[in-house]
């Protein structure tokens, strides 16, 4: 059976007068204000008809996007009352009733029975659970308003009429993070098959950066070349536009960087496959550090399907993801020589990861002081800048030793 889908067209494609007609009722796909026009969302339902209140829903939001949500936020948002669209077509709690129609009359043990189809069907957890219902709470709340149509009534709100039941999934402790050792990291490198790819994760381990930001880094956003050499510098500031600002806008904010793997970088910047990338100049500022073998900017996606991949080639645990990588920066910080105490060790780990609050911080780092000094003793402590030495040792790949072929490769 097929079901309900999520629609998003891009901005890029969005002509400037469209309509859709569904059940007879004409509706606006796209909101335009000029340049600033994003992506169109919508939700249809297993026949192809729009799901009017999802639809008017994200169309409402979608006029906020760059303001006080960003376009993924739009589109998380929209997914998830796409699974509960889902589950609607598929359990038809109230059988006389279309999609559209039961969305109005759902009650608390709606919610509740479509949490438990979730985890015995979906095998959901209760963090993924607890973030679809937050969505979805905001979306039945706004047809209670004037401007969602008054479709319901605040009285038979799921969570009580002043919002004063809890959630029914309660949201999740936050996982304790992994740690990965240096050994692993090599491991997972060489299990890469161009040097292109290798320098990439290899940079996010040494700068503790979020994958988006790790594909968003330019060749401006580099350190001078001065640095690159300079043996007075072990690490440099690395100035980062971060993914993590409110409504999706950028956020400045500083890493460091290892001089050894800005020589990595530097390296694979002199290869023939990246100096010669067709879209785009060779010395373009806005040249993307890292390129595909076809000279195309990286895709999250595509970033971490590779890694995945060579997760797997590796035979390093199968749930390693490339966001386990910050995980490794903060610990490799923690039991290193860098800072005079732990205080020092949080503040720095907590700006290269991008944290606003320290309490983020101390997530990744569940270490208490008193056992930090013990593994910390003189002589114990790891040296980063020697760490990224031998990553870069270890795991360079030349070109010549490539076996990538069109973005290809081999199994």
């Amino acid at each position: 059976m097929n079901l309900s889908k999520t629609i998003r067209i891009p901005k890029s494609e969005i002509p400037a007068h469209l309509t859709i007609e569904s059940n007879g009722d004409t509706l606006p796909l796209a909101y335009l204000k000029g340049r600033n026009a994003s992506a169109v969302f919508s939700v249809v339902d297993s026949d192809g008809d729009i799901i009017k209140h999802a639809h008017r829903w994200l169309h409402h939001l979608s006029a906020s996007i760059g303001i006080s949500v960003s376009e993924k936020t739009v589109e998380q948002y929209g997914n998830s009352v796409r699974y509960l669209c889902n589950w609607i077509e598929l359990e038809k709690p109230y059988k006389n009733l279309k999609v559209n129609e039961t969305l109005e009359v759902l009650s608390r043990k709606d919610i509740t029975n479509w949490h438990n189809h979730s985890k015995d069907f979906r095998n959901t957890g209760n963090t993924t659970l607890h973030a679809r219902e937050v969505a979805v709470k905001l979306f039945l709340t706004w047809l209670t308003t004037l401007d969602g149509g008054k479709h319901r009534g605040l009285i038979n709100s799921p969570w009580g009429r002043d919002n004063n039941l809890p959630y029914v999934i309660k949201k999740g402790a936050p996982r304790s993070p992994k740690h990965i050792t240096s050994d692993e990291i090599i491991s997972i490198l060489k299990s890469l098959h161009s040097e292109c790819e290798r320098c990439m994760f290899h940079t996010q381990y040494d700068t503790g950066l979020r994958i988006s930001e790790l594909l968003s880094l330019r060749s401006g956003d580099l350190p001078p070349q001065s640095m690159y050499q300079d043996q007075n510098f072990e690490f440099v500031p690395l100035y980062i536009q971060g993914s993590k600002g409110r409504a999706g806008q950028a956020k400045e904010r500083i890493s460091v960087i290892s001089r050894a793997v800005l020589n990595r970088i530097r390296k694979y910047h002199s290869t023939l496959e990246y100096r010669t990338a067709a879209a785009w100049r060779i010395n373009d500022p806005d040249k993307p550090v890292f390129l595909t073998s076809n000279g195309l900017k990286w895709s999250v996606r595509n970033a971490q399907k590779q890694f995945k991949a060579a997760v797997r080639r590796s035979g390093v645990s199968d749930d390693f993801s490339s966001h386990w990588m910050r995980h490794g920066t903060a610990f490799s910080v923690l039991t290193s020589n860098i800072g005079k105490d732990y205080q020092d060790k949080i503040l720095t780990i907590k700006s290269m990861l991008g944290h606003a609050n320290v309490r983020t911080t101390e997530i990744y780092t569940q270490i208490s002081p008193a056992i930090l000094s013990k593994l910390n003793t003189e002589g114990q402590k790891q040296n980063r800048f020697a760490e990224a030495g031998r990553i870069r040792s270890e795991t360079y790949l030349p070109p010549l030793k490539h076996q990538e072929k069109r973005g290809k490769y081999d199994r």
